[in-house]
């Protein structure tokens, strides 16, 4: 009878612990920390567009400290240039959170691209700038008056973007993704209006015209509803 009476409380609490514990779908446990995506993409000034939307060249994400970085896996990726084929990824396919993409664009009509070989670049936080093999822009030429005066133009604009990791885009074109916290104040812009768009799967699109003051400081805030 002792040994019994002992053995009840804890049977009791080795049910109760069994009774609290949550058990969360594998895909929402693997995806909740996020993805990174590092490309090495031939030719590497391809276009690339997440979800419809261009975010940039291919050489933009090439290491791990440039990697594009998103909520989920539920996204698509689309790589175009003139004169290649288009290809386009499912990153649903994909299990891991760290994602390397490796590909060689097809030349139109089924000619090899004749690109240099893809190389296997050690990902390190390290890593140096990537500099683009297949178009490298001229040096801009020196005009440091016209520079300075065009600084002392500019407004800085303070942006907060909730939640974490929305896609910005300025006059169409991808600026980049809001970071923990939301808060964004390396932004500056000429005096002038500009359209800002927010989206982030499971959001609704943000999209808003906004005249830029000339002024030392400009603020906007943007909050997408689910």
């Amino acid at each position: 009878m002792k040994k019994l009476s002992f053995l009840l409380p804890v049977l009791f609490l080795i049910s109760l612990g069994t009774a609290c514990t949550i058990n969360l779908p594998l895909d929402m446990m693997d995806e909740y920390d996020g993805v990174h995506v590092t490309m090495t993409i031939v030719p590497d000034d391809a276009d690339v567009l997440l979800n419809g939307k261009w975010i940039g060249a291919a050489y933009e994400f090439s290491s791990a400290r440039s990697a594009l970085r998103l909520a989920s896996r539920q996204n698509e990726l689309v790589f175009k240039k003139p004169g290649y084929v288009e290809e386009a990824v499912d990153l649903r396919s994909y299990s891991s959170r760290n994602i390397t993409l490796k590909l060689n664009l097809e030349l139109q009509g089924g000619k090899t691209a004749g690109a240099p070989a893809v190389k296997d670049i050690p990902l390190q936080e390290d890593d140096e700038a990537y500099a683009a093999e297949t178009e490298i822009p001229p040096p801009a030429p020196p005009e440091e008056k016209k520079d300075e005066v065009e600084e002392r133009s500019l407004t800085s604009v303070f942006l907060t973007v909730t939640p974490a990791e929305a896609a910005i885009y300025i006059d169409g074109k991808f600026w980049g993704l809001a970071p923990e916290g939301g808060k964004i104040e390396n932004l500056r812009l000429k005096p002038g209006k500009y359209v800002f768009e927010a989206f982030k799967p499971g959001f609704r699109a943000y999209k808003k015209e906004v005249a830029v003051a000339q002024a030392e400081k400009f603020t906007l805030n943007i909050a997408l509803q689910k």
